[in-house]
């Protein structure tokens, strides 16, 4: 069933089953699964290589850019995840006479490898924030608690726990000659072990419970860091000038300010789905294949897209908030643009 034989479901009829209507679903997935995320996606990953290059020259000395460098890895995977989602949910893609059913590939090929990163990134945020915490509360003595090392320790800690988390999905499942219905042909598609359902969701229970842990630890530090940037404000205003040497340095200041934001952001970009998850635990059928689940496609697909810019705007605020970062990014435009010249 392809685009062109005046058919105007563009997704399986499987999935265009439910309370909100297919036309409308269609309407949501292709503007946002498929045009917002992808093309999102796609600028992030660049933005993301970009970050990871200018972190390298920078030099991987201090716990900051290990961290940010550490979280622009995170992205780009989470990014990529998302942009081969945004693929399989193309129409073309998902009415084409294939060997395999797209949706069922990109449930391990994009989904997981998403949430696995977007886990990642949730931590590493969590982290950085909790550092910046440390570095208002403790300015003289931070460098010494969170040091390089340490901070490497717990990002490869992260990055290790969140896989193991997701692994149990890989083991659960294969792809394999699959008869689908609606088509009435047999594609590769997605099949589980014996009782691997059961082990899947296992696994999503754990990264939901992951995924709150990190979002509340980032909403709990962020308000502390508010809280402190205040009161180190007043104090500032009311000690004396040998008093504020003790306090933190300009460059402290600008990274509080750039950790600051992105944890706004992240917390902006993450509270619907936050909310998706509460809905499906709490309301029988709310999944994507329960009674509402064309209710949850469309709107998973909108929180897909702010999760995606979540991983793509840090470049803005590196760039126009550390000059560091401004003055090697420029180096290395000029130098491109001299190559071409």
């Amino acid at each position: 069933m392809g685009p062109g034989n005046g058919s105007q479901t563009t997704l399986p009829e499987s999935v265009s089953k439910g309370i909100v209507s297919a036309g409308l679903l269609n309407i949501f997935v292709i503007t946002f699964y498929v045009a917002a995320t992808g093309t999102i996606s796609f600028s992030g990953i660049i933005f993301n290589i970009i970050n990871i290059i200018v972190f390298l020259k920078q030099g991987l000395k201090d716990s900051v850019n290990i961290t940010l460098f550490s979280m622009a890895i995170s992205d780009t995977g989470s990014l990529m995840g998302l942009f081969y989602v945004s693929i399989s949910f193309n129409p073309w893609l998902v009415n084409a006479d294939l060997p395999f059913d797209p949706l069922d590939l990109q449930h391990l090929a994009g989904g997981w490898v998403h949430i696995l990163f977007a886990r990642i990134t949730s931590w590493i945020t969590a982290f950085v924030t909790f550092e910046r915490c440390l570095c208002i509360a403790l300015p003289l003595k931070v460098k010494n608690i969170i040091t390089p090392r340490r901070t490497i320790v717990v990002v490869v800690s992260i990055y290790l726990t969140m896989l193991a988390f997701v692994a149990p999905v890989y083991y659960s499942t294969r792809l394999g000659p699959k008869f689908f219905p609606e088509k009435n042909k047999t594609m590769i598609g997605l099949l589980y072990v014996l009782n691997g359902p059961s082990i899947e969701k296992v696994s999503l229970a754990l990264n939901v419970l992951a995924q709150f842990g990190a979002f509340f630890a980032v909403i709990i530090c962020t308000v502390i860091l508010v809280h402190n940037l205040l009161l180190k404000s007043k104090w500032r205003q009311s000690t004396s000038s040998s008093a504020k040497q003790e306090s933190l340095s300009q460059r402290d200041k600008k990274v509080v300010k750039i950790v600051l934001l992105i944890s706004t952001i992240f917390i902006f970009c993450f509270f619907p789905g936050a909310v998706s998850f509460i809905a499906m635990s709490t309301v029988n059928g709310f999944n994507v294949n329960g009674r509402y689940h064309n209710i949850f496609l469309l709107t998973w697909s909108m929180f897909k897209t702010l999760q995606a810019t979540n991983s793509t705007v840090n470049i803005f605020i590196y760039y126009n908030m550390s000059s560091k970062y401004k003055e090697i990014l420029d180096e290395m435009l000029h130098r491109k643009k001299g190559n071409i010249d």
